[in-house]
């Protein structure tokens, strides 16, 4: 099976894994946890920025934020300098559902990871982020996401 093939295989059955661990662990949607992990990363980021970090559209992000909003796990707050621009930033709360979270769905990833030296494991991440950043480039730049 070619490399690219073999990847690809994984990350669709890696991203139903996931799906599964999140509902299991957790009432945020899987876009919710990405939120609330890229603002527990780095507070005060524009709506544009977290969308950005988390690979979908800002319009997508805008009711997954309502929601957090909603559940005080998130806050809004126009920025001092440029008053046009809001700023997200997550709160006490919203991290420790985070964290509460992230123990759960790394409960459910340590049942299936392999054993693996970190030396391997560095040679994988590599290029795993090349092939990241190959697709960002073709589909507008886009970074990886937390």
């Amino acid at each position: 099976m070619p490399l690219t093939r073999l990847v690809g295989l994984t990350g669709r059955r890696l991203s139903q894994h996931w799906e599964r661990a999140v509902a299991r662990s957790t009432e945020l949607s899987r876009t919710a946890l990405l939120v609330l992990n890229v603002l527990d990363q780095q507070n005060d980021q524009t709506h544009r920025e977290v969308a950005r970090r988390c690979w979908v559209r800002p319009a997508t992000l805008t009711p997954v934020v309502d929601a957090l909003a909603d559940g005080g796990l998130v806050t809004r707050r126009r920025d001092p300098v440029d008053r046009r621009v809001v700023r997200l930033r997550i709160t006490p709360r919203g991290r420790a559902e985070l964290h509460s979270a992230w123990q759960g769905v790394r409960a459910e990833f340590q049942r299936i990871e392999p054993d693996v030296p970190a030396a391997e494991a560095a040679i994988v991440r590599q290029y795993l982020l090349a092939v990241l950043s190959g697709l960002g480039e073709e589909e507008g730049g886009c970074d990886h996401c937390g």
